[in-house]
């Protein structure tokens, strides 16, 4: 049993995280920033698109709550973002929701399997 539940944590921890500078903290958890690119929206001329700019807080790089999200331009490569006038915010906010973010599977339902393994063990504890 023990090798399957370090197999399975060295799966979890080798898996490739989303993009997110956060602040100096234990590799199991996340805080911060996380920019978000949105599906098919339009490139700007420097590289950058438009996204969404969130706080994030993440067990092993799945996102398990993310907070204060804003329609901004985003530059992954750079990790930067910037405001958008009053005008196209309103705009792109009503052409893209927080649902076009594109995530990587596991930074998305990572925080469910997280919550399964917790409870299985759980489980298989109150049943010895």
């Amino acid at each position: 049993m023990n090798k399957i539940l370090c197999k399975l944590l060295l799966i979890l921890m080798f898996l490739v995280p989303s993009v997110s500078f956060a602040k100096p903290t234990p590799i199991f958890l996340q805080t911060g920033d996380e920019l978000f690119e949105i599906e098919d929206a339009p490139k700007l001329w420097d590289g950058s698109s438009i996204g969404y700019a969130c706080k994030r807080f993440g067990l092993f790089y799945a996102d398990l709550w993310t907070w204060d999200c804003k329609i901004m331009v985003i530059n992954i490569d750079e990790f930067s973002a910037g405001e958008l006038d009053e005008e196209m915010r309103l705009e792109f906010s009503s052409m893209y929701s927080l649902s076009d973010r594109v995530r990587n599977p596991w930074n998305h339902y990572g925080g469910f399997v997280l919550a399964l393994f917790i409870i299985s063990i759980v489980v298989i504890k109150l049943r010895q």
